[in-house]
């Protein structure tokens, strides 16, 4: 991976991520315009598209990100491989993204125990569907643009329905991915592995 290449990558991240920031700081006690009417478009939609919603929160949630990040974990030490090894310590850090919330300290939509911005669902979505996607570039590089589609699709999908069930405000799902995606790119970087159509694949972990 050439200088450059490193150097605009890692421009990338921090302007995702210092965009997270400055978001999350102007919203935090404000509702925007977008927000609101995004909002009362969800809610006009009616109730049929609630149980939809709800089973894609239920199955692209927190608990995925759990279950891929054990899995990880549990490959990389058995087969002691680094690369995994890596994709685990990619998909914790990009996640740790949603402590910022405490942070913000944002209301939601309806009242809840945790505060709004970043989405909690949306963070852990984009982390898992980020690190896939840098571990695809690695071991199946052909299929590189389907885990793209399928990580973006993932996202849009979780996106979605947090704002129809009213769990979240629009900009509470973009600055999750605005962080995930920065901090992401910033530890590709600092562990070395390959960014996507960047470089070589496995012989650089």
């Amino acid at each position: 991976m050439t200088g450059p290449t490193r150097a605009v990558l890692a421009g990338v991240g921090l302007v995702f991520a210092l965009a997270s920031v400055v978001l999350g700081f102007s919203v935090h006690r404000t509702i925007p315009e977008l927000d609101a009417t995004l909002h009362e478009t969800a809610l006009a939609l009616g109730p049929n598209v609630v149980p939809a919603a709800a089973v894609v929160s239920f199955l692209l949630s927190p608990g995925l990100a759990v279950i891929a990040l054990l899995s990880l974990t549990v490959r990389a030490v058995l087969a002691r491989d680094p690369l995994i090894f890596k994709g685990a310590v990619l998909l914790a850090v990009s996640w740790s993204t949603v402590l910022a919330r405490y942070t913000y300290d944002r209301v939601r939509p309806v009242e809840h125990h945790l505060p709004a911005y970043p989405s909690g669902h949306v963070t852990a979505v984009t982390a898992v569907a980020f690190t896939g996607v840098v571990l695809c570039a690695h071991l199946a590089p052909r299929h590189v643009r389907t885990a793209v589609v399928l990580a973006t699709t993932a996202i849009t999908l979780t996106a979605a329905s947090r704002v129809v069930l009213e769990k979240h405000w629009f900009t509470d799902t973009v600055g999750a991915v605005l962080a995930t995606t920065g901090v992401g790119l910033l530890a590709t970087l600092a562990l070395r592995l390959t960014p996507v159509g960047v470089g070589s694949n496995r012989e650089q972990s």
